[in-house]
Formats: C-alpha cells, sequence, structure tokens
C-alpha cells in the first residue's frame, strides 16, 4: 500500500494554500476597495478588520506556500501559522455571516486550513521492524 510522502505532502499543502491565498485575495479586494466607513454602512459585509485582516493572510499563505514549495522550514511554520490564525478569524463567519457567499467562503476556508496545517505535519511512515 502506498503512503502519502511528507514532500508529496508539502507540495499538496502548498498548492492548497496558494489557491486559498488567491482566492481571499480577490475576494477581500472589491470589500476593501469600499473601504472602512462605507462597509459600516453595509449590512451584507464583514467587519474591516476581517477583511483587512484575511487581505494580509492571504499575501502570506502565497509567501508561505512558496517556502512549502520548496520544502523549506520557514515556509511550512509560515504556511502553518497565517493558516491557522486565517481559520480562526474566519470562524464566525460560519455561524454569523451575513449571506450564503460569506457563509460558504468562511466554512471552505476553515475546513481546507485544517486540511493545509494536517498536510504541513505529515510525517513519513517509519518502517516496521520484526
Amino acid at each position: 500500500m502506498n503512503r502519502l510522502s511528507r514532500p508529496t505532502a508539502l507540495k499538496i499543502a502548498a498548492v492548497l494554500s496558494f489557491l486559498l491565498g488567491v482566492a481571499g485575495f480577490v475576494m477581500a479586494l472589491p470589500f476593501l476597495s469600499r473601504g472602512a466607513a462605507n462597509l459600516e454602512v453595509v449590512n451584507d459585509a464583514p467587519p474591516f478588520f476581517i477583511i483587512f485582516s484575511a487581505f494580509v493572510f492571504a499575501i502570506l499563505r502565497l509567501i508561505g506556500a512558496y517556502g512549502a514549495w520548496t520544502g523549506q522550514r520557514w515556509g511550512i511554520v509560515v504556511t502553518i501559522l497565517a493558516n491557522a490564525v486565517d481559520g480562526i478569524l474566519a470562524l464566525p463567519g460560519i455561524f454569523f455571516a451575513p449571506t450564503m457567499e460569506l457563509w460558504l467562503s468562511a466554512t471552505i476556508s476553515v475546513l481546507v486550513s485544517v486540511v493545509i496545517i494536517v498536510l504541513c505535519l505529515w510525517r513519513d511512515p517509519k518502517p516496521v521492524t520484526a
């Protein structure tokens, strides 16, 4: 039975982190262009702090994805931290998102963040000794 090796797990985590980073970057831009004052008036948007932090962590995910892809320790650490913090910040969106689109993006973000963290912490199986 073939098991997932550590380098393969890191590559998968890097690709997922890159895709989630690009999606977070693209989804945050329309909200950031409105500005903080206009977001407070609109009821269908999350708080500006959440939007801005999602934008920052999307950039960190892209940087960490490069490091994880190349197998660098700093990249793995940045990927784990960026996905952990951004996943925690997205967690309230599962319960309190005002629109279905925001609920879906928060749910996907949290689930994919957990998968990325698990893949970054993946270890090669130890050989069985008899």
